[in-house]
Formats: structure tokens, C-alpha cells, sequence
């Protein structure tokens, strides 16, 4: 689909109605597993036994394809989407009313910033240019995950997923990560050596805040809180 045909899509309601719709529903009958390395089994394998939990998705992208949360969605998890794209929220506020959806950029600062867009609803979308691929330069309110947080009333959080395309520093310098302590963080990092490095910005802060890099799946670390780690034998087990 054309530009052209697109946003003549996006400013009609009607027909955007019904393209929100499409872009759901299409993705939603998928195999058993959602994510391109089946990442949102191993989370749900992790965290199942927990009923009532509370996510954090910040670059949530889609309601069902890619998401690493469907599945405790699915069980009553209920929690907060957050992503560049208002295409994507607006995906989000059909799909899971309950949840809280803001489309907004996190990051370390609250303030206004540019983002780049590939596309109305892209996993690209960053606030980091990926050079001729980025074609838009927008600006979006920023806030620090603290301030959302804080905002929402959301004082403790069970599991955090971050897809930020290069910013994941950014979103953990926002977070009072010893107030919140997750159970569970997932970071998708594309660069193996990277991901792997306990030098990096990334592994350093969350070494230091008690979290042990547990597993890498395709481009995702999971890394657990170490009072956690003692119930990982547990949640394990093939049943």
C-alpha cells in the first residue's frame, strides 16, 4: 500500500476504523507461539504461575504479533503499553481496553524530543536515527518510566519488556529499578556481542542493580532479579 492510499486511510474514520480492525485481526491466528524466536513462550513459562501479574511494555509495537505479553494478557495479566507509534496504541486500546496505552517516547528526560519514522506502525520507529531508512522527523512528548508510572498510580510491576531500537539505556536511566524491582526484564538487543558483553552501559546498570543475564533468545537477554532466581528450578520444569 502506497503512501498516498495510506494517509487518505489514516484521515477518514471510517476507513481507519475498519483498517485497526484488519491490522488486529490478521495477526492474530498465528502458530503457537507470537514472537519471531518464540521469546513470548519462554516468558509465559517463566512467569504463568503468577495469575495476577502487572507488565510493562515499553515499544509495544502490536497487541499480537511480536508481543511478548499476549499470553499473561491472556491468563489476566493486565498492565502498560507504551509506543511511538499512535497507530499502535490505537491497536492496543481495541484490543486490550483494560490496559493503560500511551503513545508517547520513553526515555530519561521528560520533555518534547524527535523521533524518526519508517512508518505509520513500524518496529523501527526510534528516537535514534537508523539512517535512509528513517524517512520522517517528528516530535512526541518524552517521559521518564518513573514519571508514567507515577502518573498512572502503578506502584510495583511483576514483568518489563523493552524494544526500543537503541535506547534502552535511556528508558532504565528513567526507572527507580530498586523501587519497582520487576521480577523479569526482557531487552531486545540486536548486537550478539553486545548483549553479551557485561561492559555495556546496559548489563552494567542492571549488574548492578542485582539482575543476572539468565538467557539470550534470538535478539532478547532475560534477565532476573537475583531474590527471583531462587524460584527459577520451579518455573522450569517440563510438566
Amino acid at each position: 500500500m502506497n503512501n498516498l492510499k495510506k494517509n487518505f486511510i489514516f484521515s477518514n474514520q471510517i476507513l481507519y476504523f475498519f483498517y485497526k480492525l484488519l491490522k488486529i485481526f490478521k495477526n492474530r491466528k498465528r502458530g503457537w507461539f507470537l514472537s519471531e524466536f518464540a521469546e513470548d513462550e519462554l516468558v509465559f513459562r517463566y512467569l504463568q504461575n503468577f495469575k495476577k501479574g502487572i507488565y510493562v511494555d515499553i515499544g509495544c509495537y502490536h497487541p499480537y504479533k511480536g508481543s511478548l505479553t499476549f499470553k499473561l494478557f491472556k491468563i489476566g495479566w493486565q498492565g502498560l503499553n507504551v509506543d511511538l507509534s499512535k497507530v499502535s496504541i490505537d491497536l492496543f486500546k481495541i484490543s486490550r481496553p483494560k490496559d493503560i496505552n500511551i503513545c508517547c517516547a520513553i526515555s530519561n528526560e521528560d520533555k518534547k524530543i524527535k523521533f524518526f519514522e519508517n512508518s505509520k506502525i513500524n518496529q523501527q520507529n526510534s528516537i535514534f536515527t537508523n539512517g535512509k531508512d528513517s524517512k520522517k522527523i517528528k516530535e512526541i512528548n518524552s517521559y521518564k518510566l518513573n514519571t508514567i508510572l507515577k502518573k498512572n498510580k502503578i506502584t510495583k510491576f511483576d514483568y518489563l519488556n523493552i524494544d526500543v531500537e537503541g535506547a534502552e539505556i535511556q528508558v532504565l536511566n528513567g526507572l527507580d529499578i530498586k523501587k519497582y524491582k520487576p521480577k523479569l526484564i526482557t531487552l531486545e538487543i540486536n548486537n550478539f556481542l553486545n548483549a553479551l558483553d557485561s561492559k555495556t552501559l546496559v548489563n552494567n546498570h542492571l549488574s548492578k542493580n542485582n539482575y543476572f543475564l539468565f538467557n539470550r533468545v534470538g535478539v532478547t537477554n532475560f534477565y532476573f532479579h537475583k531474590e527471583f532466581m531462587k524460584k527459577i528450578d520451579k518455573l522450569i520444569q517440563v510438566k
